[in-house]
C-alpha cells in the first residue's frame, strides 16, 4: 500500500508522463477529531473519526483537470489520474491563465503548528473537563434545568502539497472546542443560551465560559421589546465578526472578475471610515486560521485590504492573479481535499482602536448594543451589499446598558455601515473563528421589531 505523498506523486508523474502531461499537483489533507460528549453527568458519546483523501490536478495545454480519491493502491492511483486526465478534455484552454505556482524556497518545509500542553491532554482529562462544564451550567442559577449538549472537541489537521515545479510542504496543527448549551424557565418562558470556545493551546477560563452561557440565557428570561426606528448602535466583537464574516467575500478577485462584488472598480477608493484598518495576516499568537502557505503551497505573508478607509487591493490565487497580471496575495483555498480551489483570507482581522466596549456606551444616548446576529446565511446580498438579520442586544439610554431586549431585526448596506464607524474598542474575541473584530460604534442602524 502507498501512503505518503511522495510515493503517490510518483505513481501520478509516472501516468502524466505517459499522456505528456507536464504540469501535475498532489494535495493532501488529513483531519482526526476526538470528541466527547456530555449529557446529564455522564459521557453521552466518544467518538475518533479520521478523514484523509488526496485530490490530483493536471495541466496540459492550458485545459486543467481535478479528481480526487481516499485509496492510494495502484488501481486506484491510476483511476484518479485517469478522471482527472479525462476531465481535461471538456475544459476551455486558458494558457495563459492555467498555471501551477513556481516554487518559492530552495527547500522542503515541513511545519509543525501543535502546542505541547493540547498535545499532552489525555481522553480522560478532556472528559472530566466536559463533565465540569456541564455541571457548572447547571450550577450557574437554579432556573437552568437541562443542558441540552456540552462537550469538547480536538481536532489534529495536516495538509500536504507537492507539484512538477518543485514544491513540497507540510503542516500540521491541533485546535480544540469547548461548546455548551443551556435551557432557563421562568414562569412560562423558557430561553436556550449557547456559547463556544476555540482555541490552540490548553487554556482555558471555565468560569469565565459558564458565566457567558448563564448571562445569556438568564438575560433573555426578561428580555423586552424596543420600538422600530433608527438608532446609535454599537456592535460587539460577536455581531461585528458575523457581520463582516458574511461580507468577507466581496474581497475576492474571483468575485471581481465574475462581477459580482460591489468592490468592482473601488480599488484606492474610500469604502470605510478613515479609522478603519483591515487586513490579513497569516501567523499571528492566537490565530486560527495561522498557515505557513496557501493550497496552491505559496508562502502566505501579511496583506493589507483597507487602510484609513481605503480599498488597497483583493485576495488572489493563482489564477485570478495571472488574470489580472499580477501576483498571487497566497489566499488560494481548499475547504477539503475534494473541493476546487476558490479564495479567502487566513486571520481576517479589524484593527482595534484604544476605546473600551463602555467608553463606546457611554457616547450614546438613545440606541441599541448588539451583541448577536443570525441568519447571515439568508439574510446578507453579497451583490448589493443590503444585510436584513435577527439581533439580539441591549437597550442603551443615557449612557449605560438598560434592559435585555426581545429578537429584533437591524437592516442596512454594509458600506455605509462601514462608513459610520465612529470608535473602535479592543476588546477583540480571540476565540471564535478566523475573524477577529473589535466592538465598533456606528452612526445609525435601522431597527425593527421580530
Amino acid at each position: 500500500m502507498i501512503k505518503n505523498i511522495k510515493d503517490i506523486y510518483s505513481v501520478i508523474e509516472k501516468h502524466a508522463k505517459e499522456k505528456g502531461v507536464a504540469q501535475i499537483e498532489v494535495y493532501m489533507s488529513h483531519i482526526e477529531e476526538e470528541d466527547i460528549k456530555i449529557r446529564e453527568h455522564d459521557l453521552d458519546a466518544f467518538g475518533i473519526a479520521e478523514t484523509a483523501g488526496y485530490s490530483v490536478r493536471l495541466i496540459k495545454d492550458g485545459k486543467q483537470g481535478l479528481s480526487f480519491t481516499e485509496k492510494t493502491d495502484d488501481a486506484s492511483l491510476l483511476t484518479v489520474f485517469q478522471n482527472a486526465y479525462n476531465s481535461m478534455i471538456y475544459m476551455t484552454p486558458e494558457i495563459e491563465y492555467n498555471v501551477l505556482p513556481e516554487n518559492d524556497t530552495k527547500s522542503d518545509e515541513h511545519y509543525e503548528m501543535i502546542d505541547e500542553t493540547l498535545k499532552s491532554l489525555d481522553i480522560e482529562s478532556i472528559k472530566n473537563k466536559a463533565l465540569l462544564i456541564e455541571q457548572g451550567i447547571y450550577d450557574a442559577d437554579s432556573r437552568i434545568f437541562n443542558v441540552p449538549s456540552s462537550g469538547i472537541s480536538r481536532y489534529t489537521s495536516t495538509k500536504s502539497i507537492i507539484n512538477s515545479n518543485g514544491i513540497f510542504k507540510s503542516e500540521k496543527k491541533m485546535s480544540i472546542i469547548y461548546y455548551g448549551e443551556a435551557i432557563a424557565k421562568e414562569n412560562d418562558i423558557v430561553k436556550t443560551g449557547y456559547d463556544s470556545y476555540i482555541s490552540l493551546d490548553s487554556n482555558f477560563n471555565m468560569d469565565e465560559f459558564v458565566q457567558s452561557i448563564k448571562d445569556d440565557v438568564i438575560g433573555k428570561l426578561s428580555a423586552k421589546g424596543i420600538k422600530s426606528g433608527n438608532y446609535k448602535a454599537v456592535l460587539t466583537s460577536d455581531a461585528m465578526m458575523t457581520l463582516l464574516g458574511a461580507y468577507m467575500s466581496l474581497f475576492s478577485s474571483e468575485n471581481i472578475q465574475k462581477k459580482m462584488s460591489l468592490l468592482e472598480g473601488k480599488k484606492l477608493k474610500s469604502i470605510a471610515s478613515n479609522i478603519v484598518n483591515i487586513y490579513d495576516k497569516p501567523s499571528i499568537e492566537y490565530g486560527l486560521g495561522n498557515t505557513n502557505f496557501d493550497s496552491e503551497g505559496v508562502a502566505t505573508k501579511d496583506f493589507s485590504v483597507i487602510k484609513e478607509g481605503v480599498l488597497q487591493g483583493f485576495l488572489y490565487n493563482t489564477y485570478t492573479a495571472k488574470k489580472d497580471r499580477t501576483l498571487t496575495t497566497a489566499h488560494a483555498l481548499r475547504h477539503s481535499y475534494k473541493s476546487s480551489i476558490g479564495i479567502s483570507a487566513h486571520n481576517f482581522i479589524l484593527e482595534e482602536g484604544e476605546d473600551t466596549q463602555k467608553s463606546l456606551i457611554e457616547n450614546i444616548n438613545n440606541g441599541v448594543l448588539i451583541t448577536d446576529l443570525m441568519g447571515s446565511h439568508a439574510g446578507v446580498d453579497v451583490l448589493s451589499g443590503d444585510f436584513s438579520l435577527q439581533a439580539e442586544g441591549f437597550r442603551i439610554e443615557n449612557g449605560e446598558k438598560q434592559a435585555r431586549l426581545s429578537p429584533f431585526i437591524v437592516s442596512g448596506n454594509i458600506l455605509t455601515l462601514l462608513s459610520e464607524i465612529e470608535m473602535i474598542a479592543s476588546d477583540t474575541q480571540k476565540n471564535k473563528g478566523r475573524i477577529y473584530t473589535p466592538s465598533v460604534a456606528i452612526r445609525e442602524i435601522s431597527v425593527a421589531c421580530d
